[in-house]
């Protein structure tokens, strides 16, 4: 009531308005209380959700989810750099070998795209995944068999990698760059030596293709058809004409000759 009367006074109002009940809505000065006790209101609670913010933060740092990211980013970074010392260190605190890069490579893969074998050993000691696809559909044996990795080849194998699979598979690769030894180890572990791509493209046409000799000479006494065409039509021979391999060229056609 005092407060009211105060209100009143210092707006010069009667004695009868000052007895009067004190319309709140229409009092300045409780208006101006109210739109204090508002501001206070919301600043407490801007207090509130900052000191929540950061208690948050910190059992975000403190988690064993940021722990984890953290030791996954140090060993992927040790992996791409090739230090073998801390990707071991890594590996033994609970680093997880089978999670891929920002570009889809697993660490195995990566071994084998920088032709490391002395990094794909130590992977493959780890509790390691070894038929994982990134986003080309390529796996650690493909890609080792297009880069000639004999021996890394073979432990992979000797691990359970697949080698026969739809689509591009690691003869294939091999057959790419001509990779003989590779070629022979694959066909040793019972490679499909006519093993299509998704086009129809055979181990034999690719080894034509990149004029490799002794790839094809492989393959033919393997068993390998040269007349299978692919969706385009085209066989081992036309490949090797089409990029002008003479000696390729005289050799699959003697042997469709032959035959």
């Amino acid at each position: 009531m005092f407060r009211h009367c105060v209100a009143a006074l210092t707006k010069g109002i009667t004695l009868a308005c000052m007895l009067a009940p004190c319309d709140e809505t229409s009092c300045e000065r409780c208006t101006l209380k109210y739109q204090v006790e508002e501001v206070l209101e919301m600043k407490n609670l801007l207090i509130k959700i900052r000191l929540l913010s950061i208690v948050v933060l910190l059992a975000w740092l403190c988690s064993p989810v940021k722990v984890f990211a953290d030791l996954q980013k140090d060993f992927l970074w040790a992996v791409e750099s090739n230090n073998l010392t801390n990707v071991a260190k890594l590996l033994d605190k609970g680093a997880n070998p089978n999670i891929p890069n920002r570009y889809s490579y697993t660490p195995l893969m990566i071994a084998a795209q920088e032709e490391n074998e002395k990094l794909a050993e130590l992977l493959l000691q780890a509790d390691i995944k070894l038929d994982i696809r990134n986003k080309y559909g390529e796996t650690a044996i493909m890609l080792a068999s297009y880069h000639g990795l004999t021996e890394m080849v073979r432990q992979l194998y000797i691990k359970g990698a697949q080698i026969n699979h739809d689509g591009w598979s690691p003869i294939l690769y091999a057959a790419t760059n001509g990779h003989h030894r590779v070629i022979q180890l694959l066909l040793n572990g019972g490679a499909e030596v006519n093993a299509p791509s998704d086009n129809g493209t055979t181990p034999i046409m690719m080894a034509a293709r990149g004029n490799h000799f002794d790839a094809v000479t492989l393959l033919l006494d393997n068993g390998a058809d040269p007349k299978i065409k692919n969706e385009n039509g085209e066989n081992a021979l036309h490949w090797a004409q089409k990029h002008k391999h003479k000696k390729l060229a005289e050799l699959l056609t003697r042997y469709a000759t032959a035959e």
